[in-house]
Parts: C-alpha cells; sequence; structure tokens
C-alpha cells in the first residue's frame, strides 16, 4: 500500500504537467520551420542561377556567333573602318566587356579593343603546368550539347561572365567535340583559335538579388504563418493534453479513495482478528479444561448404559457438542496467533492426491469425481498447512454441492485441483461445479464469522488466508451462480 506522502507525491506529479507551457515546441517547430524554408530558398536560388546563367551563356552565344559572321566577312561592311567601329560596339554595348578571337595559347588575334591586339587574355589557375585548353575546361565549367562553355572568371582582377566558343566551328562540329571529349588533347595541342565573349555580370547579379530579396521575403511570410500555426496547434495540443491529465488525476484521486476504503476495511478486518484472538486466549484457558472433563464425563457414563438406551444416546450427543466446541475454539486459535509454517521443497502431486484421498468417501457419496492437472511442479511449502488450506476449500464445496443436489439438482460433479505457472508465482486452482457463490456473498466469505452455513463458525477461509499469507502468496475467488466457484492460490516459486 501507498503511504499519504507518495499519494501527495503522485498528486503532485499528475498535476505539475498541466501548467501550460509552449515556448519549447514553439522554439523547436520554428527552429525546424526555419531550417527547412532556408534549404529550399537556397535550393531554389541556386536554380536560378542557374537558369539566370543560361540566359546569360544565350546571349554571348549569340553575340560571338553574330561576332564570328563579321570577323569571317560573312557580313558585308561599306569599309573596313565600318566594319571595326561595328566590332568596337559589338564588344562594348549591352553589358559586354569584350569580344575577342584569341590563338591556342591565349594571344588576341582580333578583339573589339584595337588596342588589346597581340596582348594576352588574363586566365590563370592554381596549375600553372596545364595547358591553355585545360584551363578553359577548369574554369568554364558549364557547357551545351553544341560545345560552348560558360563561368565566371577574374580576368585582370574583374570578375566576368565568360562565355567561350572555338572559332568557326558549325554546330555539327561543336556537337562532335561535346560528344568525344578524347579530342580536347588535339584542340589544346593543334593551331586551334579560340573566341571568347566577357559580359559584366552587374545584371544577372541585380537579378540574383532580386530574387533573394523575393525569396527572403517569402521565407519571413512561410515562417511567420507556420509559426502562427504551430503556435495555434501547442496551444490546441496542451489544452486536450490538460484535459487528459485532469482526467488521469480524477481517476488517481478516486483509486486512492478505493484505497483508502481497503485499507479502512483491512483495519477493521485486523481490528476484528485483534479481539478474536484476545477472545480466543480467554476461552481457550477457560473453556479447553472443562470441556475435557466433560467429555470425559460423558464417555464414561456412555460406556455404562446400553447402546441403545436414552442415556447412552444424551451422553453420546454430548462427546459430539463437545468436540464441536473443541474445534471451535481451535479455529479460533488458528486465527489468533500467527501462522508458523516450516517450507520444504516438495513435488505438490503428494499434497493433492492425499487430500482427494482423504475426501473420496463423502465425494464419492454425491457423484463428485477428482480431477488433477499440472503434476510435477517442485514448490517451496509447508506441506501440511498447504494441505489444510486445500481440503478447507474443498469441504465447503462438497457441502455446497450437497445442498444443491438435496435441493432436486441432478448433473456430473467435478472438482478439479490444477497448478499453473504464473509469472513469479506457481497458481493452485480449486475449481469445482457446483451451485456458485451470490455476487453479494462473495465479497464477505473472507469476513470474520461470515458464514452461510447452519453450522459453521465462518472461520475457515480466514485460516486460509493467513497459510497463503504465511507463505508469501494470496488467494482470490472468482464465481458465478449456478456455474461453479474458481478459488487461486499463489505460491512464490523463490520463498
Amino acid at each position: 500500500m501507498t503511504t499519504s506522502s507518495e499519494r501527495k507525491d503522485a498528486i503532485y506529479e499528475v498535476v505539475k504537467d498541466i501548467r501550460p507551457d509552449f515556448w519549447m515546441p514553439f522554439m523547436i517547430g520554428s527552429l525546424l520551420i526555419l531550417l527547412v524554408v532556408a534549404f529550399i530558398t537556397d535550393y531554389n536560388i541556386r536554380q536560378s542561377e542557374k537558369v539566370l546563367g543560361e540566359q546569360m551563356a544565350d546571349k554571348g552565344i549569340r553575340a560571338i556567333w553574330l561576332f564570328e559572321n563579321v570577323v569571317m566577312e560573312k557580313v558585308q561592311f561599306k569599309s573596313s573602318e565600318a566594319r571595326n567601329d561595328y566590332i568596337r560596339r559589338l564588344g562594348t554595348e549591352d553589358d559586354f566587356a569584350f569580344i575577342a578571337v584569341t590563338n591556342n595559347e591565349g594571344r588576341f588575334l582580333v578583339h573589339s579593343n584595337m588596342q588589346k591586339i597581340g596582348s594576352y587574355i588574363n586566365i590563370r589557375d592554381n596549375d600553372e603546368m596545364t595547358g591553355f585548353w585545360g584551363r578553359v575546361e577548369r574554369l568554364l565549367p558549364n557547357k551545351d550539347s553544341q560545345g560552348s562553355r560558360w563561368g565566371f572568371v577574374n580576368i585582370n582582377g574583374e570578375r566576368l561572365f565568360l562565355v567561350h566558343r572555338v572559332y568557326g566551328e558549325s554546330v555539327r562540329q561543336g556537337t562532335i567535340r561535346f560528344l568525344h571529349p578524347e579530342i580536347t588533347e588535339f584542340l589544346n595541342t593543334q593551331n586551334v583559335n579560340h573566341v571568347f565573349a566577357a559580359i559584366y555580370p552587374k545584371t544577372l547579379q541585380e537579378d540574383i538579388a532580386k530574387y533573394r530579396r523575393k525569396a527572403f521575403n517569402l521565407a519571413l511570410w512561410i515562417l511567420g504563418a507556420a509559426s502562427v500555426i504551430l503556435w495555434m496547434f501547442s496551444l490546441i495540443n496542451k489544452v486536450v493534453n490538460t484535459r487528459k491529465n485532469m482526467r488521469v488525476a480524477e481517476k488517481t484521486i478516486k483509486s486512492m479513495r478505493e484505497e483508502v476504503r481497503q485499507l479502512e476495511k483491512e483495519v477493521s478486518k485486523k481490528e476484528k482478528l485483534a479481539a478474536i484472538g484476545d477472545l480466543a486466549a480467554g476461552v481457550a484457558h477457560e473453556i479447553r479444561n472443562p470441556l475435557s472433563s466433560i467429555k470425559g464425563y460423558a464417555t464414561y457414563f456412555a460406556e455404562h448404559f446400553p447402546e441403545n438406551s436414552r442415556e447412552h444416546k444424551a451422553a453420546t450427543i454430548m462427546v459430539q457438542e463437545v468436540e464441536r466446541l473443541n474445534r471451535v475454539v481451535g479455529e479460533l486459535m488458528g486465527v489468533s496467533r500467527p501462522t508458523d509454517i516450516k517450507k520444504i521443497a516438495i513435488p505438490i502431486d503428494g499434497v493433492l492426491e492425499s487430500c482427494a484421498a482423504i475426501l473420496q468417501a463423502d465425494a464419492g457419496q454425491l457423484g463428485i469425481t477428482f480431477r488433477i492437472n499440472g503434476r510435477g511442479k517442485v514448490i517451496s511449502m509447508d506441506p501440511d498447512r498447504i494441505k489444510q488450506a486445500v481440503l478447507n476449500i474443498c469441504l465447503n464445496a462438497i457441502e455446497a454441492i450437497r445442498d444443491e443436489k438435496a435441493g432436486g439438482v441432478q448433473k456430473d460433479y467435478v472438482i478439479e485441483l490444477k497448478v499453473t505457472e504464473r509469472d513469479r508465482n506457481y497458481c493452485l486452482i480449486i475449481k469445482d461445479n457446483g451451485p456458485g457463490i451470490d455476487k453479494d456473498v462473495l465479497g464477505r466469505i473472507f469476513d470474520p464469522y461470515f458464514t452461510t452455513k447452519a453450522e459453521g463458525t465462518g472461520l475457515g477461509l480466514i485460516n486460509v488466508s493467513k497459510i497463503l499469507e504465511a507463505h508469501g502468496g494470496s488467494i482470490e475467488v472468482e464465481s458465478e451462480k449456478g456455474v461453479g466457484t474458481v478459488f487461486k492460490l499463489y505460491l512464490p516459486k523463490r520463498g
């Protein structure tokens, strides 16, 4: 049983959880939402940069195509000055830094700024031993199916978006180069010219910054909306949990009230037993010696009168009544004093078979069959005390069956003795298919002096309960009127 302080601690544990606390789940949920939104935003920005980069690459490729047509004189001009002026404007308008053709060493052969012709394009990387084409491949990682490449490159301290094609190469040639990377060595060693278009990335950076601002604002809106939803969900969840905890607290309090009632019953029962003990001690002292004398005189008189005489019958009745009084006194003493047991580990088969043999005469007259199941269990117990408990319960069953048969009921009666294992206990089951016990009576069968038999003392089942408690076990009973009764005697596997 729990103590008063333990019950108070249990109530406190239940009630303290009712206090509202939204901040911890709110902060954790908000952080998770923020991380998810940041990941999605970063992914979208990267995808947008890729799309915008492809758009700028397409812009540079178209400018290169027009530049090549002018340089290769596929477009006719009135004079060379007009042609050069067009090349200059083509390489400086619309965010272009320059458009130029270089040889395989990076030396400018044609440039939108005529003053740059003869100088070199300053493309450098960590591996200075790599050839010109290798550096182009490394620094311009993006490419299309026609062999064009692009990427961001630092040229003369400026970060530019550089687009590259092999000079004079047709779409078919570019596709072949894209599909066959093994010709890279040829491009690196042979006299192959390259055309570059360098674009200032200002427009791209502005577009990306604009998108980032939109994505950031959208992320804030999503975070705010999600936070409000999460807060409302947390609030609803807390209200639901509070109601649930209140119901748990109510059940706990109700259970504690039942426990208090049970404790009160047990205290009352122990008080009765204590009173019986005091009474039994006095009765045993004051009555047993006179009873022995009365029994002796009654036996003496019975021997001196004829067997069928009225005097002999009266003396015999006196002996029987004295024996009954002695039995009542013995039961009183059994209830009042501690039950001493001497445990030994033996098979329970012998105890059950002995009980069945002792009861067989009475049971056979009533047509009752004994069945013993679950043999072979070795149990640490006091065999005499367990036999006493089994006999007491079986005798009650036999007497109930005798009364039922006297009322005219006829059926095949069985008393089953069965041993099973239940977790840490052995369970001795005593089951009969007799008349059963009324529900209003079932809860009182372990009360002192309570009995439904005309000649009963109401102390037999109390002694059975004390025997089980002395073994560290317990007893349970189930019964249904007209079906039968089941007693379960629990004995621990370990002492």
